[in-house]
């Protein structure tokens, strides 16, 4: 087993070559577990086996990871994402998440799918954990169906937005930063 470089404060320290599809060792293993730990949070990121092999899942997660942070999201762990990761994971293990800046991506609406609709559903079980709303419990598997538009229009009802169940500009510009509020609490 070959050494992970650190920096002096003991955490991996960027390797020098961006990892990506295809790439395998002991430093994809330690992204794997760190996007796996900061996935307790940012549950949209899906949880990964760590078995130090880049491949699809990882590929997957570390886009979900760059897209709620505002990164370049081309799913390579190039020196700013492994700094992001590093951070991000730093600050949960610490009990301090970091706000995610998700931008917004339009109207998202029954029938949509993708990694949008796996933040909405993330984001929507944050807040109805967090106040004991009665919204149905959500599975982030990133398709908008029946119980996603419950959850949504019950965010918007509790939260004095026009009910549709749709998440349009301004259920997303109260979505987000309430999820960062109750991530904190």
């Amino acid at each position: 087993m070959s050494e992970i470089n650190t920096t002096q404060n003991n955490y991996p320290a960027y390797p020098g070559t961006p990892l990506r599809v295809g790439s395998s060792g002991n430093n994809v293993r330690i992204m794997q577990q760190y996007l796996n730990g900061l996935g307790v949070v940012y549950t949209a990121v899906n949880r990964l086996s760590t078995d130090g092999k880049f491949g699809a899942a990882t590929q997957n997660a570390v886009i979900r990871f760059q897209k709620q942070f505002s990164l370049s999201a081309d799913g390579v762990i190039g020196q700013n994402t492994w700094n992001a990761i590093v951070a991000v994971y730093l600050s949960v293990a610490a009990y301090r998440p970091v706000d995610v800046t998700t931008k917004y991506p339009g109207v998202i609406s029954a029938g949509s799918s993708g990694d949008h609709v796996r933040f909405i559903q993330s984001y929507l079980n944050a807040v109805r954990r967090q106040y004991n709303y009665t919204w149905p419990l959500l599975t982030v598997d990133g398709r908008f169906g029946a119980n996603t538009a419950l959850a949504v229009a019950g965010y918007q009802s509790s939260y004095n937005l026009s009910v549709d169940g749709k998440v349009g500009r301004n259920t997303w510009a109260s979505m987000i930063p309430e999820f960062n509020k109750v991530i904190k609490m």
